[in-house]
């Protein structure tokens, strides 16, 4: 049997501890699809990243605390959440190391967000506040049962893998996409217009969703498998090409 394609995994910062910590539906996530997940580190040490980042056939960018809205040159707003420069800082820099690569990636909640800041981007900072009071995109639990549906761009590469037009998610999130970042391409919508997922078409696979699929892949929901099966394949295919 072959090497698994490594899929680095991005963790979040606890302040209190001073720890980096990834929860392990990720983890489980990813060896259920066949890669091998390791987790990155948190640091600013430029040769440690490009080391990093050489070593990943692919990184999964995590959900987690919010960004600072400095980032995207906005004002805190009153409503913004937890924030953990450490990670803004270490993820920033190491996402400007592997985006240059072109290897694949994918986004997970805060993840998607993080990347459309990547890409010159800004974020609402909180939904019901900024964008429409009545939404609401924090369902309570359990999360591993649909919360809302998604329309997926017809003819866009999500709907192409999945096979659909419109899925159910689930949803753990006060922020979304406000501009969506430079040569992205919107991918689902959800019904109150919330952008809910994008895609790099330059890259092999570059797709980033606001929803969770890795608490989804336990209950073996179909369109979740389908996401994480086609970004392990990519980056099966992405070790392939760089023997």
């Amino acid at each position: 049997m072959g090497r698994r394609p490594l899929i680095g995994l991005f963790p979040s910062y606890g302040t209190e501890e001073k720890q980096q910590t990834v929860y392990l539906r990720y983890v489980s996530a990813v060896e259920k699809t066949g890669g091998a997940p390791f987790v990155l580190p948190l640091t600013e040490n430029t040769e440690v990243l490009t080391q990093m980042a050489s070593l990943c056939d692919g990184v999964l960018f995590t959900g987690g605390d919010d960004m600072h809205p400095s980032l995207y040159g906005c004002c805190l707003h009153e409503h913004c959440g937890t924030l953990t420069p450490v990670r803004d800082r270490c993820e920033t820099k190491f996402a400007e190391i592997y985006l240059k690569t072109g290897k694949p990636y994918l986004g997970i909640c805060r993840g998607i967000q993080f990347l459309n800041v990547m890409y010159g981007g800004t974020l609402y900072q909180d939904i019901p506040a900024e964008y429409n009071r009545q939404s609401v995109h924090r369902q309570p639990k359990p999360y591993d049962v649909p919360f809302h549906k998604v329309r997926l761009t017809e003819g866009g590469r999500l709907a192409a893998l999945l096979g659909k037009t419109e899925i159910s998610v689930n949803s753990m999130h006060h922020q979304c996409v406000k501009k969506l970042g430079a040569g992205l391409a919107a991918e689902g919508f959800a019904e109150d217009g919330v952008l809910e997922a994008f895609s790099d078409p330059a890259r092999a696979y570059g797709i980033a969703v606001q929803w969770h699929p890795e608490h989804l892949v336990g209950k073996d929901d179909e369109a979740s498998l389908a996401l994480f099966n086609s970004f392990v394949k990519t980056c099966e295919e992405a070790k392939r090409s760089l023997k």
